[in-house]
């Protein structure tokens, strides 16, 4: 049974369909690891450093990342991005008031 519900925003939805279909069913399953543990234990997940207000996270799937926080038992997934795009989303993620709205 799954300790964490994975939530996929609006945007991070609109990133998935940009992703060819045999990536975005492989990148899905992925996901399924986010349901029993969000936190940092494989080499994949990190803690993004530049976020110091708001814990966000990014899951390393070959040439893309996903980005992620997580809030009581649910991640919310903001972004899956190719890694050359990776500094710029995060940026703009930061800014954003979205995000700041779910760390309330």
């Amino acid at each position: 049974m799954a300790k964490f519900k994975v939530v996929i925003a609006d945007i991070g939805k609109k990133d998935l369909w940009k992703i060819e279909a045999n990536l975005r069913i492989k990148l899905l399953q992925k996901l399924k690891i986010l349901e029993n543990s969000p936190l940092p234990t494989a080499k994949s997940v990190k803690k993004i450093k530049i976020s110091h207000k708001i814990p966000l996270f990014r899951l390393r799937f070959g040439n893309y990342r996903i980005i992620y926080h997580i809030r009581d038992t649910v991640v919310y997934i903001f972004a899956v991005v190719h890694r050359k795009d990776f500094d710029n989303i995060i940026k703009s993620i930061i800014k954003s008031t979205k995000v700041s709205n779910y760390h309330n």
